[in-house]
């Protein structure tokens, strides 16, 4: 069992590590109008993209390691809160981004928000990316009550209740500069800080998890 866990949680931190450095990549290579500053990291996967098969690949499994790694490694110990994890953005909306692609980039002359949401696929990929934020946000205020009941956990509580306010004010701080020039910076920074945590706790796993190799 401790093996399967310490298993899953290199693979959590694999699986930020790959989106992270996806995004980094495939947009420094996207080109034609695409901005890493101005615009979305969703954009990257749309239909019009010139990349999209790496980034949704990156995605896809970028998703299902946190998934898993929530599910079967952190919920023993942190019950409700790994089930949050595992629908949160880094899981769920990773995932539902392979399926649900928006119709066009920002870039692209004409695309709109509601052009790039006029599909089906498009509105699903808003309303997917709205599900899981949801429990992203409360996440880390279960996780941090449970933290503090559970031996070996208890010093991660306080910051990870703090962790959930800087992430609240980063999310409204990316609402606030939606279309402006800093739309996709500020969005990073909040990506940044989600996949930082998920790495954090499969750090914790790690640790508490014996090296029987």
């Amino acid at each position: 069992m401790a093996t399967s866990a310490r298993r899953l949680a290199w693979a959590a931190i694999v699986g930020q590590l790959i989106f992270v450095g996806g995004w980094l990549v495939i947009g420094a290579l996207e080109g034609h109008g695409y901005s890493a500053a101005r615009h979305d990291v969703s954009d990257l996967g749309a239909l019009t993209a010139h990349y999209p098969g790496a980034m949704l690949a990156i995605e896809g499994v970028s998703g299902v390691l946190t998934m898993a790694f929530a599910v079967w490694a952190l919920r023993p110990a942190l019950a409700v809160g790994a089930w949050l994890v595992a629908v949160s953005l880094p899981a769920l909306d990773n995932l539902g981004d392979v399926f649900f692609r928006l119709d066009c980039r920002a870039a692209d002359a004409g695309c709109s928000a509601s052009q790039a949401t006029a599909s089906w696929h498009g509105k699903m990929h808003i309303a997917v990316f709205l599900i899981a934020a949801i429990p992203t946000v409360i996440a880390p205020f279960v996780l941090s009550r449970r933290m503090a009941a559970v031996e070996g956990w208890r010093d991660l509580a306080g910051r990870t209740k703090a962790f959930g306010f800087v992430l609240i004010g980063g999310i409204i701080l990316t609402v606030a500069t939606t279309d402006t020039a800093v739309q996709g910076l500020t969005q990073r920074v909040v990506i940044l800080l989600v996949c930082g945590a998920v790495a954090v706790l499969a750090a914790r796993v790690l640790t508490l998890a014996p090296d029987r190799a």
